[in-house]
Order: C-alpha cells, then structure tokens, then sequence
C-alpha cells in the first residue's frame, strides 16, 4: 500500500533516480541533488515522498509563499505510472495546503508534456504561458504553461 511522508534533506539521494527515470531528459526538467537541497534549506519547502513499504517510488517538492503553495516538481518512477501514486502525492500536496490556509496552488508545466492532462483532470487552469521556457538539444523550445486550483 502506498503512503505519503514527509521527507527531507537526507531522502534527496534516494529521489535522484525517480528524477533521472520519471522526466524526460531532452527537456532538462530534471534536477540536480544540489538544486534539490538548496530547495529544501529554504523554510518555507517540503519534500513529500511516495512509499511502497520502504521503497520510494514518487515524490513532490513545494513550497509556500504567504497564502499561495506552489508545486515544484512532483515524479513518479515509471514502473509505479499509472498506478494513481501521483494523484495520491497531489492530492497530499492540495489537503496540506488547505489545512495550512493556503488559497491556491500553483505549478508550471512543459507544453506538450502529458502531464498537463492530469492537470486538468485535477482541476487545475492555465493562466499564462512563458514563451519558449524549455529548450531541448533538438532544437524544440516549448512553452511552459502556469497552471492553478483553488485551495
């Protein structure tokens, strides 16, 4: 059975391979263990884990900003896809944040990214776009789409 725990710091090292396995490496949308640890010595960051008895399997990393939370990466390993563990990472990330006040949650995605349905199907809107945001080693430069729900 699949629970959701908070993380930290010293789980870093055990995200890296959902990082470098769930995100598609031509965009860079994968962080580094650094960018991720610089993240989470902020205080107002969390990191929230997905577990399979003690296998991490997904994870989300957000962060807060007065009344709004802001969702800043959320990867699931691709042998747990498809198995409802981002919903349950998203749907841990929206209660917390309604039980801590906050009145929306915001996240940017990759145009084009399939992910962007899950989104919707969430219940999250877009909002604005940042014009050629991504870039690939191909030459592709998608834009990245603002996303929101209310909390």
């Amino acid at each position: 059975m699949i629970h959701v725990v908070e993380g930290d710091a010293k789980d870093i090292a055990s995200i890296m391979p959902i990082m470098s396995d769930a995100f598609d490496p031509r965009f860079g949308e994968a962080w580094t263990a650094a960018q991720c640890l610089s993240t989470l010595v902020l205080p107002d960051c969390q990191l929230l884990l997905a577990k399979d008895g003690d296998d991490i399997c997904g994870f989300a990393i957000t962060r807060w900003i007065f009344e709004h939370e802001e969702l800043l990466m959320i990867g699931v390993a691709r042998k747990y896809q498809r198995q409802q563990i981002g919903q349950n990472l998203l749907s841990d990330v929206i209660n917390r944040g309604q039980i801590a006040g906050r009145e929306k949650l915001f996240l940017e995605v990759r145009d084009g990214n399939p992910a962007s349905s899950f989104y919707l199907k969430a219940g999250f809107a877009p909002i604005g776009r940042r014009k050629n945001y991504y870039k690939s080693a191909e030459g592709i430069s998608p834009d990245a789409i603002t996303m929101f729900i209310d909390l």
